[in-house]
């Protein structure tokens, strides 16, 4: 057999040729696209949990997130409850540094005829943007139970999202069309004081999860799809290292998607808190890991002549679309933190926080698929599917400093400025994770309205400063990346 295909005009004739071989693992490469998942990166920390005056250092409801040890600071029986909406806005102008066959033909190795160098696909394509929009809120609750020694906690929060959405015909349309994940925490903890300096914390948490994930996958970046060829003598380039010249074809550009998967899982956090006097405090806080597993629906869009007729001689025929179930795979990464918070006078306070977060934790995402539609007994191919795509993310810092400046008896004026490291490297880079160094910057207040109530206020931006990528593996993530994301969110906090 020949290692290349001729133009579009003659197709029916190449298709006869190679459908067969083409057809080995077509569906069952397709579920790969499954792990467009990659929408994380520093870029899934929740822009917003609790209000600007909570921390690893302050003795409040939040503590149940922050660092259960100081719960054992709380005097009085406290409900803290917040609402907020995230704004955000993603921009990626794509640029092609590779070279594209046309998208009507089909090569399978180099070097590339020149008759199919399509002259069209170089250089920076049309910028594509994202503008989500969504809701968010948490609640908390500590009640002392043992006055001055052990203190209860129990909170639910959102610690983890990611929510993006671009043209369905655009550009970065092979690696990303829509994202939503969410993981969402219920937890319990516990604060005691083992003497007047320091207190210990744990809390253990229901971690609960929701992703809906689609995308266009590009077979030939697959291997089981080279594989499937070298079994049947075609020697072929294709593969995760497949390069440019041979992606991105008409006939192999199918459109997958997963919808309503749940996720259920578990996690605990631990925590220190040390106050060698009235106006000094130290925390420090470790938080586990949790595996995310995502179960839902997957779909695969077969709905071409290649894979819905030109088979049939053969014994092989796809339907339409295939639909079956999935389950998406993934870690969220381990965290210490360390705080610190120091009382200057009775107006203002100053405190801080250092996170190190191992995201390098996250080496692949992992997909499991099953569809009586995928198996193909001729062929040996059975009805369950597992794909890997590696990442290879870095751990990241987190850094942020803040002040408390009470204005009044009944007004406390808040402030912060903080910066993240990126995670994801130039190498697997892509609009599903648009991530790079990232600037903070959050203003709020706190009034107090009662004895017993006070509501506060806060704005939040964070940023990415703006990241043009040209090594990206196989040119899949080359151009220029931006993100905002802009929180306005509020709490109400009654003392009982």
């Amino acid at each position: 057999m020949s290692g290349a295909l001729p133009t579009s005009r003659p197709r029916a004739r190449a298709r006869q040729q190679t459908g067969r071989e083409l057809s080995l693992v077509a569906l069952a490469t397709g579920l790969a696209c499954l792990t467009a998942a990659e929408a994380r990166a520093s870029g899934l920390d929740a822009p917003w949990i609790t209000s600007g005056a909570s921390g690893p250092t302050t003795p409040d409801a939040a503590a149940v997130y922050w660092n259960p040890a100081a719960l054992a600071d709380v005097k009085r029986p406290e409900l803290l409850l917040g609402a907020g909406l995230i704004v955000g806005h993603a921009t990626y102008a794509r640029e092609r540094r590779g070279t594209y066959q046309t998208p009507d033909t089909l090569q399978f190795k180099l070097p590339l005829d020149p008759a199919n160098v399509d002259p069209g696909k170089t250089g920076r394509a049309e910028q594509v943007s994202a503008t989500p929009i969504a809701p968010t809120g948490n609640g908390f609750l500590a009640i002392p139970a043992i006055p001055d020694r052990l203190t209860l906690g129990v909170g639910l929060y959102v610690p983890y999202a990611a929510a993006l959405g671009f043209p369905e015909d655009g550009a970065q349309r092979w690696q990303l069309r829509q994202a939503f994940i969410v993981a969402s925490s219920l937890t319990a903890a516990a604060g005691v004081k083992l003497n007047e300096k320091v207190s210990l914390g744990v809390g253990v948490s229901y971690v609960s999860g929701l992703a809906e994930l689609s995308k266009v996958q590009d077979f030939a970046g697959l291997s089981e799809f080279r594989d499937g060829l070298a079994y049947l003598k075609q020697d072929n380039d294709f593969g995760p290292s497949t390069p440019s010249e041979l992606r991105e074809l008409d006939v192999l550009a199918r459109s997958i998607s997963i919808k309503q998967a749940i996720s259920h899982g578990a996690s605990f956090h631990v925590g220190l808190s040390f106050n060698p006097n009235d106006d000094l405090r130290f925390g420090l806080t470790y938080q586990h890991s949790a595996a995310m597993r995502y179960k839902g629906k997957f779909a695969i869009d077969m709905d071409h002549p290649f894979f819905t007729q030109d088979l049939a001689e053969q014994g092989l025929r796809y339907e339409p679309l295939v639909e079956g179930d999935a389950e998406l795979s993934f870690t969220l990464p381990k965290r210490l933190t360390a705080g610190v918070g120091y009382r200057v006078s009775d107006r203002l306070s100053l405190d801080g926080l250092l996170s190190y977060v191992l995201y390098s934790d996250v080496e692949a995402f992992v997909v499991e698929a099953s569809s009586p539609d995928l198996a193909q007994p001729k062929l040996g191919i059975t009805d369950r599917v597992t794909v890997t795509l590696p990442r290879d993310w870095n751990d990241t810092v987190w850094l942020e400093v803040g002040a408390k400046y009470r204005l009044s008896d009944a007004l406390l004026a808040t402030a912060s400025v903080g910066y993240q490291s990126p995670a994801s490297p130039d190498s697997t880079i892509d609009v599903a994770s648009p991530d790079n160094h990232r600037l903070i910057g959050d203003i709020g207040g706190v009034l107090r309205v009662s004895d017993s109530v006070s509501l506060s206020g806060d704005v939040r931006v964070q940023g990415i400063l703006p990241r043009t990528v040209t090594e990206s593996n196989h040119d899949l993530g080359n151009g220029t990346y931006s993100l905002v994301l802009a929180t306005v969110g509020g709490h109400l906090k009654v003392v009982f």
